[in-house]
């Protein structure tokens, strides 16, 4: 076990809430707040144009929400993690491949996406971005695996990131 997930099981056994200071602590991001660029990725031979924006709650330390924009027509990289994703599609329509199936999404779905299972979200529109609110428990495997993140990018010559099935 890593020290971050002893810390984790030590706050959750504790059974008390931290002292937060609701002025200065983020505990809600309102519709046209950006969160912070995480990760971006272009590759025009792949049809590969997203971004990752982090949205950083304070404290949080088992959930991880992000903001992944794929630019229309495009796609993200054909992936796999350790951690278990949740998509709620914000805006526009698109295409999930959850291992080698595909399901359509538009604005308002939720799909589920289980950790270690190759996938990848795809814009099917020519004209908006596909904005997806992904929640992953990145926190908590991050803990048991340490940052294994960099790992399942392709731009970072990630050994879990592949070009296509």
């Amino acid at each position: 076990m890593t020290e971050i997930l002893n810390i984790l099981i030590d706050r959750v056994a504790d059974r008390t809430p931290k002292n937060y200071d609701f002025e200065n602590d983020k505990f809600i991001y309102k519709s046209d707040e950006d969160g912070s660029s995480l990760y971006r990725n272009k590759n025009e031979k792949l049809n590969i144009d997203f971004s990752v924006d982090k949205l950083n709650f304070s404290d949080i330390q088992t959930m991880d929400p992000r903001i992944v924009t794929i630019s229309p027509s495009s796609n993200n990289e054909l992936h796999k993690h350790a951690h278990e994703s949740i998509f709620y599609i914000i805006k526009g329509t698109g295409k999930v491949v959850i291992g080698k199936d595909t399901i359509s999404v538009s604005t308002g779905d939720i799909a589920f996406v289980p950790r270690w299972i190759f996938h990848q979200s795809k814009n099917t529109s020519n004209t908006e971005d596909l904005v997806i609110l992904a929640i992953t428990d990145f926190g908590l495997t991050s803990a048991v695996l340490g940052d294994y993140d960099k790992r399942t990018r392709l731009a970072e010559k990630g050994d879990d990131a592949v070009f296509s099935l």
